[in-house]
Formats: structure tokens, sequence, C-alpha cells
């Protein structure tokens, strides 16, 4: 059989269909890729596939909808819709034009399915009936060990020139998450798997290194990013991985990591390991945003003190904010600003929030009144504006300060001087324009001081 992953197009490794598509080969089957900006109905003609899958994001089911609905009308497969967005709102199959989805991890819900396409028992499926009604399967326990899951297909993503040629390679050591922040899924996947198995889950140390040395010998590699919501809450693991990555592996890497998880010891094993750069979340300045509204449970004396153990293991880092979070204004984000200005990250990384439904925060911005939309206008894309409902004034300085943020906290005279207070309040489109020229170049800047080179 025949199995056909369609996604928009890749800039890195979608690690989540890579994996599906290893299962998928494991079991003798054939696996494809195809871009939605390419034609799709020459590469579907030409695959002939059994199934099409698709991994989905809120803001992107429409778009993903109407794609697998044009193909339906003109080839004969089994549609799946994978991802967070089946995942937290599965009730969206049924007017959708697809025939089954698969709610959390896939792997083994995958293999279970094609081992018997026509069984409507498999757990973390839901189906789509002939008569257009759903039938609702439970998921099933968590994966653990992770290392009972293959390595993930790099072949599938290598037609891919960008993401093939790339100097940095992905990869993630585990699954899960213990934190509950407002505006993330976490909180919601924990209770999907309620009693399912643990919450967070680690690969062993010489799993993960062995995947890294095949990637190696089989592709450009400079670079390894681990991909994990947070790589350094296991002391233990960490320790191990300091002993045995750099003897075997040899080339830097970058993480995430949480300030109220870094110690002296941890930072430690991350620079004897060969850590070069880190990312590391503020969100926001001010103290009750960060905590009553982004429920991030860490004080800006941890944030502060965590930023300086990196510099002082010359480990370098970017400090990821959020602006625009609701309840708070332009003053709580200048405080965002300020704690930045203050801790010197080698680039300061910031977003404008989006009400994402099934999280905390989002189903705030309903009840409060912040957000009255339909989700239509939530996206991958959080850079550009705000969709609450802001002022219009508002708005346009979050805006502008999202594009000039990481260039006042690498100069931060402009704010001390009050040239960015100006600035901010720039309606003129021409001058917007300058402004969103500037935030790329200081991107790429921000890039090669992150990984040591361009990308």
């Amino acid at each position: 059989m025949k199995f056909l992953f369609v996604s928009k197009p890749l800039t890195m490794e979608n690690l989540g269909i890579m994996s599906l598509s290893s299962v998928i080969k494991k079991l003798g089957h054939e696996t494809g890729l195809a871009i939605t900006t390419e034609d799709l109905e020459k590469r579907v003609g030409e695959f002939k596939p059994d199934f099409i899958g698709y991994s989905i994001m809120t803001g992107d089911h429409e778009m993903y909808d109407e794609v697998n609905s044009t193909l339906k009308s003109k080839f004969n497969f089994f549609s799946i819709a994978g991802g967070p967005h089946p995942t937290f709102f599965p009730e969206f199959l049924k007017n959708s034009s697809f025939d089954a989805i698969c709610r959390g991890e896939g792997e083994k819900a995958v293999q279970q399915f094609l081992e018997d396409p026509s069984s409507h028992r498999i757990s973390n499926f839901w189906f789509k009936d002939e008569n257009g009604e759903i039938e609702k399967n439970p998921v099933q326990q968590l994966t653990d060990p992770l290392d009972e899951i293959p390595f993930p297909d790099r072949e599938l993503v290598s037609s891919c020139e960008e993401v093939r040629k790339s100097p940095i390679k992905h990869f993630i050591a585990s699954r899960g998450c213990p934190f509950d922040c407002a505006y993330c899924f976490n909180k919601s996947y924990s209770q999907l798997y309620e009693g399912k198995g643990k919450r967070v889950r680690f690969k062993s140390v010489d799993n993960l290194i062995q995947e890294i040395k095949e990637v190696i010998e089989n592709y450009p590699t400079r670079f390894v990013y681990f991909q994990d919501d947070t790589f350094t809450l296991s002391e233990d693991w960490l320790k191990e991985f300091s002993g045995k990555y750099p003897s075997q592996i040899k080339l830097p890497f970058h993480c995430h990591v949480r300030a109220n998880t870094l110690t002296e010891n941890k930072v430690n094993y991350l620079k004897e390991a060969g850590c070069y750069s880190v990312h590391i979340a503020a969100e926001a300045g001010n103290d009750e945003l960060r905590n009553k509204i982004l429920n991030r449970g860490m004080t800006k004396e941890q944030i502060i003190s965590a930023t300086k153990m990196l510099r002082k293991h010359k480990i370098k880092f970017m400090l990821q904010n959020i602006l625009g979070v609701p309840e708070g204004n332009i003053d709580t984000d200048l405080e965002t600003l300020e704690l930045n200005i203050s801790c010197k990250p080698d680039y300061a990384w910031v977003s404008i929030f989006q009400p994402y439904p099934g999280t905390r925060l989002g189903e705030f911005c309903r009840q409060k009144g912040y957000y009255t939309g339909d989700f239509k206008d939530l996206g991958s894309n959080f850079f550009d504006s705000s969709k609450l409902n802001f002022s219009e004034e508002y708005k346009l300085q979050l805006a502008n300060l999202q594009k000039l943020f990481a260039i006042t906290v690498d100069n931060p005279r402009l704010y001390s001087l009050g040239l960015l207070q100006s600035m901010i309040n720039v309606s003129d489109e021409s001058v917007r324009k300058e402004y969103q020229e500037a935030y790329k170049k200081f991107r790429k800047i921000g890039d090669r001081r992150l990984y040591g080179f361009d990308l």
C-alpha cells in the first residue's frame, strides 16, 4: 500500500510525519511527500496513494480541508488528518472532507490501522461512516519507552532542497512537558492522556546518539538542534548525555531550557556536552502577567539568574517573549523590553500573542471579550499583528514594537533616549516597511549569533 503525506512547504524537518513514515515503511508500505505549492494533482496521479495524511495546526485546517476535498473529487483514497487541530478539536471531522482523524501520538495507532484498514476499532482514531456519523475511539497508552519508535525517516523530506541542504538537523530527546503555561496545549494534552502513562518521557542517551550518528553519516550536518520543550528537566539524564555526546558526536548543539529548571550543575553539563546556544523564555517582564495570566510560575529574579549562569559559562542564548498579552498594555510590553535589556540576550525573540482555542488563555480571551473571532484568522504566523479586540492605536504600537524589539535590546539607547517611544507610534506605511526590512536583517544577525554561521 502507498501512503502520501501532504504538507505546506517545509523549512525544516517535520519530525512528526517523519516518525510516522518510518513506522509505515517498517510495515513494508511505501511513503511519499507532496507539497501544497506543487502540482498536487500531478503528484497524486503519479504516486497513486491508498492513503493521504495531513498534519494540521489550528488556522490551517480550512486550507487543508479544501486541498483534501479537491483531491477526493478526482482520486480515490482514504484521508486521515492528524496533528494539533484534530487532536484538540476532533469534532471538526464531521463537516470536513476527511475520512478519519488521529488524535495524539500516531505511531502505534497508524500501525494498527494499516494492519487492518477495514476496522473502525483503532485507538486514537475517529472515523466517519458512510452515513456521515462519527465513530469515536479513546486514546491508547502513551509510548514508553520512546526507544521503541524507529528513527524519523529523513529520506521522506529529502526532496525539499532547503531541508536537505540545511547545515542544522533537528532531533527530539523527549516527549511531554510537566508545565501548564496558559497559552499552550500541554495541559489539554495531559488531560486527554490522563491515566495513560507518564507525562514526560525521555529517549535513552544511547538511542539518541545513535540516531544523530546515522544522520551525520548520511546528511550534511554542522549543527544539532534539539526541539524538546525543556531539554534540562532530568539532571541524571543530562549528566549521562554530557559524558557521551562530546566524544561521540563532536558537534555544537542548541536546545530549549526553562529558567526555573536551571542550576549551576545543569549549565555545567550543557557546557561540557558542547552546548553552543539555547532558547530560554521570559515571555513577560510584568510579574502579574507572567504568573497570573501566562501561568509561568517563575520570578523575574529566576530569569535574570538563569541568563547570568548562561553568560558565565559562555553559552549564547535567545530570550523569548510575548507582546500583546490580555490584561496587558504598551506599558507592560515595555516592561518586557526592560527585562530583556537587563538580561542582555544574544537575540531577543518576540511574538504577538494569539488566542489559540483549547488553551486556557484562549478561552479566557473569549470569556472576557478580548477575542470574538472564529479562529479562521489564526495561523502559524504570530509576528505581524494582534487578533485581540485592542484599540487600533495599541495594535499599531504592537506591530511596530515587535519589529523594533530585538534591535532596541541590542541598542538600548533607543529606549533610554525616548526614540523608541516615538517610533512605535508611526503609522506611515513606508516607514513601517523600513522597520520590517530592518527586522529581517537583524533576525539574520541573531541567527548567526545563535548558531555561529549564516543560515
